[in-house]
């Protein structure tokens, strides 16, 4: 059976990441799952997650939100001893009974976070209520009325501070909206999205990644004019020494100035580099959204290789400018006229068009859960699931070389 499988940030109220709520589909029939389907794709999802890759491999360390059925929750099918790494989330169609409130506490008894996924308030959900640490509203489903009336409910009961989830957040000022309302969880593609706000210039260190990758993506670009625009940013710099003197790049002797890293690292990796470390120079923004430019730009990279296309570092390109209207909080028409990008590299940025577009386009629908748009002739379930693994543990990697 393909088993298709992504994830989605959870963020706490200062926009840090608390958890990730995986997102699968397992063989589709009519792209409806059945039942059937439904919990064999929780059971496979958990059975690679926790036995043959390791959880934390797709987690980064954090907890794991997972759907979990009525039949599995009653079964007692759930794995024992994993508090730390998994949160089970109660789908919103489970018919609570005796035995699913009974399992419910068994499970909080033994150290388990429990989740309440879509919840809408009804008197058969009263008593999971107090049992849950995350009760989850769809905000886009039921409007900021909605919500109010949800959470009016929902304080009737009980004590809820320390367990409101906002889901399908998609702009900052719902982000803003839903901080206010009391909401301490949130979930959404709000990150990935420019926040706009009027009157205001970027700040320095957005002025330097604009200047540096509109340099840099041009393959006759000037060594001294890199080394110059990189130096404005000492953290940039230092980053970058840091990165080259890896071991990873198995060197017999340490660098120490700028312009042999430039002259060392070549055209191919100075774009890579000096586009993540830009993106993870800027304070102002929260590290998953320079986690999420990584994971995007190896995804196409790794694609393109696999379907033996030529120059995959422009794929890897794409992938993390694609997130430059979000980091510097400007559309990203304005951001790609002060570049000289490839036209096929704009193209692919701009409308999806073109081989590198839709390799694009494909990612993002993965990363997204969207995975009926996320296909592609020559690449099957399992290549992109491999893909995806491959994209993470690298970006851990990535990372990590450049913290300082």
């Amino acid at each position: 059976m393909d088993v298709y499988l992504a994830r989605q940030p959870v963020f706490d109220r200062n926009l840090n990441v608390v958890a990730y709520e995986l997102l699968y589909r397992g063989s589709m029939v009519n792209n409806a799952a059945s039942m059937g389907d439904a919990n064999e794709a929780t059971m496979q999802v958990l059975v690679n997650a926790f036995s043959e890759i390791g959880l934390e491999k797709i987690t980064s360390g954090h907890p794991a939100l997972v759907n979990i059925t009525q039949d599995i929750l009653t079964s007692g099918q759930l794995p024992k001893g994993l508090q730390r790494l998994l949160i089970p989330e109660i789908l919103e169609d489970v018919l609570v009974n005796e035995e699913v409130i009974q399992e419910v506490k068994n499970l909080v008894n033994v150290g388990y976070r429990v989740a309440l996924d879509d919840f809408i308030y009804s008197d058969e959900w009263k008593p999971l209520i107090p049992q849950a640490s995350f009760i989850k509203l769809d905000v886009m489903d039921l409007g900021v009325s909605g919500v109010k009336e949800q959470v009016a409910k929902l304080r009737l009961v009980g004590d809820i501070e320390g367990k409101l989830l906002a889901e399908k957040v998609e702009t900052h000022e719902e982000f803003e909206l839903y901080r206010t309302m009391g909401f301490d969880y949130f979930q959404g593609y709000f990150l990935c999205k420019p926040h706009v706000m009027t009157g205001e210039s970027v700040p320095a260190s957005g002025m330097v990644i604009t200047s540096l990758l509109a340099e840099l993506s041009t393959d006759d670009y000037d060594i001294e004019r890199v080394e110059r625009i990189i130096c404005q940013d000492p953290r940039l710099s230092y980053k970058l020494l840091r990165v080259v003197n890896s071991a990873s790049f198995g060197l017999t002797r340490t660098i120490k100035t700028i312009t042999d890293t430039i002259v060392i690292l070549g055209a191919y990796e100075l774009r890579r580099w000096a586009g993540m470390l830009a993106f993870s120079a800027m304070d102002n923004k929260p590290n998953e959204l320079l986690v999420t430019a990584i994971v995007r730009g190896k995804m196409c990279e790794l694609i393109a290789e696999k379907l033996n296309r030529q120059f995959s570092g422009g794929y890897f390109t794409a992938g993390l400018l694609s997130l430059l209207d979000a980091l510097l909080d400007k559309p990203l028409e304005e951001i790609v006229q002060q570049m000289p990008l490839s036209a096929e590299l704009e193209l692919a940025l701009l409308t999806g068009g073109g081989d590198i577009g839709a390799v694009l386009r494909l990612v993002e629908a993965y990363e997204a859960g969207d995975f009926d748009h996320a296909i592609m002739k020559g690449l099957e379930a399992d290549d992109l699931w491999d893909i995806y693994l491959k994209a993470l543990e690298w970006s851990d990697l990535a990372k990590h070389s450049m913290v300082e």
